[in-house]
């Protein structure tokens, strides 16, 4: 009867005539159910009457699918206990609230406190206010002014940068990747009168007045929209990328700061709200997820009820465990996905969480070599990246899977595939980062030789080939299991 008078809530009859046809075909599709021995009639599997009443009455399939793909909305608007729902394993509630206590235990013992970022992070710059733009447009205008001191007396103009390119002038507090001091690191001197080191010039000279502009202002803008404002000049993204990078090593500055903002591309869902300094609130608990701020450093407050972070590789796999009600089914949880290779305001967001609601955060990714870049990049951060770390890097990241001994013991033979030469470049490339000769990067670097050896890899598809398997079954015994890698 409880079943009954929720579906009808859901759906919702115009008229008693509607009422009538609906009565019937959800006394059908229970009856149905219930004949199916191995169909277990809960109410978060309400996905199945969906398909069956699609069958018996064409009249509600449109609100019947809108009924499946608002679940988390259906809960909410009836104020349902989610207890009374879903009755979660024990065993995998028990290692949940291990996972949120153990985390916060560690913290409290001090084991991760992280010191204060060497790059003052945006907010304070707009609470300390226009003192600190003014001495950043010093700085800008102080370098374009020794630049035409220099064209005016004869010489060549010069640029001293450091070197981002090599990892030896990296050095690794705190495992993450974090780049050298001025006075420690190797430079790179650029040139104007230099044919190669021209156009690379003169793209620091636009973004450095671009960025003259926009502090003055107090103006923010894209990455992409500041590519359009000189296409014929820059040619590609990736080249006034570099060219952002050099500037904020230059005025030792993170691009947030400047006025320059990435594009977010990343999602996020889960029992979240997120409040910005204009007021607006934003909430994770929406159908399907939502989309990234782009202004990260507006974020005021997280307010959240989850026990754990779980950052998901893949777009796919992300939308598969929201349509399995994975935020209540493996929760209180908060799901994110940088959609393969993450973007900086994916990264930065994770790093916020992780540092204000001090929450365990696991890693899901492939089992193959671009998937363990993806976990090292949210861990330790990126060698271009490696200015920006205190604000990018998740340390306390850990991989929950897809473990290289998952594939050889879950994965049918013919899904798993076989290593090709761009991959065992790619491994041999990883083995030789720095920070995996840490005590903490040596079962990371092992898991990489085994991988290489065994000339196998995988998707987590391959595990779990299945959205029910994925969420009933590997993901809670990975987490009861509490085997991590990366800690």
């Amino acid at each position: 009867m409880c079943r009954r008078l929720l579906l009808c809530a859901q759906v919702g009859c115009a008229t008693d005539d509607d009422f009538v046809p609906f009565a019937c075909s959800l006394d059908f599709a229970i009856k149905t159910l219930e004949e199916l021995p191995y169909c277990l009639v809960a109410l978060y599997e309400l996905r199945f009457v969906t398909l069956l009443l699609f069958a018996v009455d064409k009249h509600l399939a449109t609100r019947m699918d809108l009924m499946n793909k608002e679940f988390l909305a259906f809960t909410k608007d009836l104020s349902l206990n989610t207890e009374s729902v879903f009755k979660q394993d024990p065993k995998l509630a028990a290692a949940i609230d291990k996972l949120c206590t153990s985390e916060r235990k560690f913290i409290a013992a001090g084991s991760v406190s992280l010191p204060e970022p060497a790059l003052k992070p945006s907010y304070v710059l707009l609470i300390e206010g226009n003192d600190a733009r003014k001495s950043l447009i010093k700085k800008v205008e102080d370098i374009l002014s020794d630049i035409n001191k220099c064209a005016d007396s004869g010489d060549t103009p010069k640029l001293v940068i450091r070197n981002q390119k090599l990892w030896s002038n990296c050095i690794y507090d705190l495992d993450r990747v974090t780049l050298k001091s001025f006075s420690e690191a190797k430079k790179t001197t650029l040139c104007y009168s230099s044919s190669e080191d021209k156009r690379r010039f003169n793209i620091i000279v636009f973004v450095l007045t671009k960025v003259h502009e926009l502090l003055s202002k107090n103006l923010t803008v894209t990455r992409r929209e500041l590519f359009y404002q000189n296409v014929m000049r820059l040619r590609n993204q990736a080249n006034l990328d570099v060219a952002v990078r050099d500037v904020c090593c230059l005025l030792e500055t993170p691009p947030w700061s400047l006025g320059i903002v990435a594009t977010a591309k990343g999602l996020i869902a889960g029992p979240l709200t997120i409040h910005h300094r204009d007021g607006s609130v934003v909430d994770c608990t929406a159908a399907g997820g939502i989309l990234i701020p782009q202004d990260i450093i507006g974020i005021t407050e997280f307010r959240s009820t989850a026990k754990f972070i779980l950052v998901v590789e893949k777009d796919a796999i992300f939308q598969k465990l929201l349509d399995e009600g994975a935020l209540l089914r493996l929760g209180p949880v908060i799901i994110i996905t940088g959609k393969g290779y993450p973007d900086v305001c994916t990264r930065q967001l994770l790093c916020r969480l992780c540092s204000e609601l001090r929450l365990r955060t696991l890693a899901l990714v492939d089992a193959d070599p671009h998937g363990y870049e993806i976990f090292l990049t949210y861990k330790y951060g990126s060698l271009a990246q490696s200015h920006l770390s205190s604000s990018l890097a998740c340390s306390s990241l850990v991989m929950l899977g897809a473990r290289h001994s998952d594939v050889m013991t879950l994965a049918p033979v013919e899904a798993r595939l076989p290593l090709t030469e761009l991959d065992k470049r790619k491994l041999t490339n990883l083995l030789k980062r720095p920070y995996l000769d840490t005590p903490v990067g040596a079962r990371i670097k092992e898991e990489l030789k085994v991988m290489l050896s065994s000339g196998v890899k995988a998707e987590i598809e391959a595990l779990a080939p299945t959205a029910a398997a994925l969420c009933d079954a590997y993901l809670p015994a990975k987490i009861i299991q509490s085997d991590y890698l990366g800690h």
